[in-house]
């Protein structure tokens, strides 16, 4: 019997080496997958992740494709020591906006990165305190810089944060009912695409907001919000937003007593803000091309601006309503910037931010 032989294709063993090469990639991200990702995540570093200057707006980002820090996101980085010396806990050690992250069992925290196209296929939007007990977020943290600027318009789609459970937020059919859905992450602020301003209508950045004389047009959050946009600069300006709860004194306003409000919604109690603040951080000259990390004390600028939560139409920002960032750590019991030790927080002067 006249034995077959067979004869090999000389594209097989082409073909061999190419299935043994994505092999051997594949075991390398599956065992390095959080490397691979943050390393992939920084190489953004010099655009919109951390520092955007001087850089060519990001491609739009694709629907439906944001990144969360639970469960494929990294865990939170313990720093040797913040500004005061003190340990501090961050998603990001690279991100200069972010305050420390308290574990008190009551917060939760949701850093939303938003997709993009290529190179650019990450940046982040926005990282946010969220308290079950209250069901409203306390603050909300944010790099703004014309590159979030685009042209995806206002969504206007109040949902869940995928990144939390149902159950412990408020939902946001409708308004509150006598309060209004207030952004603390403006919605004009991430237009860059569809996705990145639907990501601002989830209630760990809505809270319940008066709307006469404060969130409408001529309001007092209305012209701290304007007032805050005009600081924009091409270094990028550093902003965490957020609500005081305890009673507050306000020097216009005055006293604003601690209170809650039933979700017409769901029926459940929301707590409501008794103030709201802005804490800014940038250069001073707003165009240097460094990053506030790199600049010294003498460089930066930064401030704290809080309004008491009541209706005070055309009520304008002013020295009133600034302190220092050290002031506001004290009545909040925050700890701002902790990225950015030489962010002088002690300083506050009317005159740096043009009052």
């Amino acid at each position: 019997m006249r034995r077959r032989t067979h004869r090999m294709s000389p594209r097989r063993p082409v073909l061999y080496i190419i299935v043994l090469a994505v092999l051997m990639g594949a075991g390398y991200l599956h065992e390095h997958f959080d490397e691979v990702a943050s390393a992939a995540r920084d190489t953004i570093a010099g655009t919109v992740l951390v520092e955007p200057a001087g850089t060519e707006r990001p491609a739009a980002a694709p629907e439906g494709n944001i990144q969360l820090s639970e469960p494929s996101g990294p865990p939170p980085e313990t720093s040797a020591g913040g500004p005061d010396g003190r340990p501090v806990t961050v998603y990001r050690t690279g991100w200069a906006e972010l305050p420390d992250e308290r574990a008190d069992g009551d917060r939760r925290y949701v850093h939303r990165l938003c997709g993009g196209d290529g190179a650019q296929a990450s940046w982040r939007s926005h990282t946010a305190c969220f308290s079950v007990s209250r069901r409203c977020p306390v603050w909300v943290a944010a790099p703004l810089h014309g590159c979030y600027r685009g042209d995806s318009g206002r969504s206007g789609g109040y949902t869940f944060d995928p990144a939390l459970p149902v159950d412990i937020q408020p939902s946001l059919k409708r308004s509150y009912g006598e309060y209004t859905r207030g952004h603390l992450l403006a919605s004009a602020d991430r237009t860059l695409s569809a996705e990145a301003n639907r990501s601002t209508f989830m209630p760990t950045n809505i809270a319940p907001q008066t709307q006469a004389g404060f969130n409408s047009a001529g309001g007092a959050w209305n012209n701290l919000e304007a007032f805050v946009e005009g600081q924009v600069c091409p270094d990028t300006l550093y902003v965490v937003t957020g609500c005081l709860f305890d009673d507050y004194a306000d020097p216009v306003a005055g006293k604003v007593a601690a209170r809650t409000t039933v979700n017409r919604n769901d029926g459940e109690a929301v707590a409501v803000p008794t103030a709201y603040y802005k804490v800014l951080l940038r250069t001073r000259s707003g165009r240097t091309g460094r990053s506030v990390r790199d600049c010294t004390a003498g460089e930066l600028k930064c401030a704290a601006f809080v309004v008491g939560h009541r209706g005070v139409r055309g009520r304008e920002v002013t020295a009133a309503e600034m302190m220092s960032v050290a002031e506001l750590e004290r009545l909040s019991g925050e700890r701002f910037f902790v990225n950015v030790p030489a962010a002088p927080k002690s300083r506050a002067e009317a005159a740096e931010w043009g009052l």
